[in-house]
C-alpha cells in the first residue's frame, strides 16, 4: 500500500491549495452533490444534510465556535474542522484498510480538486507550513492527473 497510509499515529490532511474561507460554500454545494453523506456536527448536534438541503451550517457558525464536517465517500470518512483558513480535510491512515478505500480517498481528492477547480494534495498532518511537506498524493484538475510519491 502507499506510503500515505503507512499508520504512524498521525493524521494525513487533504488540502485545497490557494483557497480561504470564502471556497466553503461552492465545496458544500459540490459535496452534497457527489458525497454519500454529509454530517454537521455542532457541540453535541449533529445531523445529516441531505442532497436537496440548501441550508448552509458553515454561514451559522459563530465566533469562537468550533464545528465538523463529515463527509463520507464509500466507506471512508473525511473530516474538516471548522472554522479553518482554506479548504482543509483531514483522515485517519489507520482507516485505510484495502483498495476500496484507497478509491474512496482518490475520489474524495478529485471531487474536491474539482470543486476548487484547484490542486488537492494529501500530505501528512500539516500542523505549520504544510506547503513545504512533500505531497503524498495530488490532483490536479486542469489535467485531470493523480500523481503519488
Amino acid at each position: 500500500m502507499c506510503d500515505a497510509f503507512h499508520v504512524d499515529g498521525s493524521l494525513r490532511d487533504i488540502t485545497v491549495t490557494g483557497t480561504d474561507d470564502t471556497d466553503w460554500n461552492q465545496v458544500l454545494r459540490h459535496l452534497r452533490a457527489t458525497a454519500d453523506q454529509l454530517t454537521w456536527y455542532h457541540g453535541t448536534e449533529a445531523h445529516d444534510i441531505g442532497r436537496d438541503d440548501t441550508e448552509n451550517p458553515i454561514a451559522t457558525l459563530e465566533d469562537d465556535h468550533v464545528a465538523t464536517l463529515g463527509v463520507r465517500y464509500g466507506r471512508t470518512w473525511f473530516s474538516a474542522h471548522l472554522p479553518v483558513d482554506g479548504i482543509e480535510f483531514s483522515l485517519w491512515p489507520d482507516d485505510i484498510e484495502d483498495g476500496a478505500h484507497v478509491t474512496d480517498v482518490l475520489r474524495f481528492l478529485t471531487e474536491l480538486g474539482t470543486a476548487c477547480d484547484r490542486p488537492a494534495v494529501l500530505t501528512a498532518e500539516t500542523v505549520t507550513r504544510h506547503h513545504e511537506l512533500p505531497p503524498l498524493i495530488t490532483y490536479t484538475p486542469s489535467t485531470g492527473t493523480t500523481t503519488h510519491r
